[in-house]
């Protein structure tokens, strides 16, 4: 088992999520990040999408008892075994009575901890991710709190490690590539200038489901009243006071406001490093690229990791 003994900010069960239920009102979810989830269970030898935990914002304190192999990814946390620091993107060892620690993001948001067979949960609609807005999946459908105890699989698969090259790179500043999204010409022109040429902050109103943005307003041409409408991850909408507020990975299916860009596919797993105070700037895509860039990214990824892709 292991002991959750500091919870930290948020603690939480996440695996691949749940795709193709959005026409019934419940996003994917799964990993914010999904590709350094990916990497953390891969360096344990576990299948991609095996459950593991996510740790937002630094905090965590955990327990072993029992000795394994485990993985850490994601942002940089200052992770310490008994004290000691732990590199970041990389399995270790770890004996029973071993207390894993990890101190405040200094850069990204959220790091994956996986170890072998993964962590068990609550399933629904063939995932254990937590949900939390209806409380679903997970432990109870709750985050992780201290004192839980979480149980182990008894499982030895091979660990593996991150050729060169394949390690992201995190920062607090991050580029996103961007399509225009359907009402992306409804806009003033200085708003879609100001898109593409002025980074914007992360507010604290930022979690899993948006991130509200400041910087440039954002207002359209010509005020409308919008029959609500598809919102994917990465979808940029544009309420009344200008301020834009970005989709993420537990955002609703629909929405009310305009749609001014939508971040490629292959660019979603950085969203998941999107804290408070995050500089975010967003790069134009144009025609065929955003399709270009999909292919060549599952090609590098998938050929390290079996079934892996955005």
């Amino acid at each position: 088992m292991i002991e959750v003994r500091q919870s930290g900010t948020r603690l939480t069960i996440q695996d691949a999520g749940r795709p193709g239920h959005r026409h019934e009102g419940i996003p994917r979810g799964g990993a914010a990040d999904k590709l350094s989830f990916a990497l953390a269970n891969f360096m344990v030898g576990n299948p991609w999408d095996t459950p593991a935990l996510e740790c937002v914002l630094g905090g965590q304190h955990f327990r072993f008892q029992k000795d394994m192999t485990v993985a850490i990814a994601g942002a940089e946390m200052w992770a310490q075994v008994n004290g000691q620091n732990v590199e970041n993107c990389t399995s270790f060892k770890v004996k029973s009575g071993d207390i894993l620690t990890f101190s405040f993001a200094r850069t990204g948001c959220r790091a994956y901890l996986a170890i072998p067979g993964g962590f068990s949960g609550d399933e629904f609609l063939g995932s254990v991710s937590t949900y939390l807005p209806a409380g679903l999946g997970g432990f109870d459908g709750r985050a992780l709190q201290s004192k839980d105890i979480l149980e182990i699989k008894d499982v030895n698969p091979s660990p593996n490690i991150i050729p060169t090259g394949y390690k992201p790179f995190h920062s607090n500043h991050i580029v996103l590539r961007a399509l225009e999204g359907p009402e992306f010409y409804e806009l003033s022109l200085s708003s879609q200038r100001h898109l593409f040429i002025d980074p914007y902050r992360a507010t604290q109103y930022t979690n899993r489901m948006g991130a509200r943005l400041k910087g440039n307003l954002v207002v359209p041409e010509i005020t409308r009243h919008m029959i609500s409408s598809p919102l994917l991850p990465g979808t940029l909408q544009c309420p009344p006071d200008g301020q834009p507020i970005l989709a993420m990975t537990d955002g609703h299916c629909t929405g009310g406001y305009l749609r001014a860009l939508q971040v490629i596919r292959a660019d979603l797993w950085l969203m998941g490093q999107i804290k408070p105070g995050t500089k975010i700037s967003f790069k134009r895509s144009i025609g065929t690229d955003s399709f270009d860039v999909l292919a060549r990214r599952n090609a590098f990824y998938g050929n390290l990791i079996e079934g892996f892709s955005f």
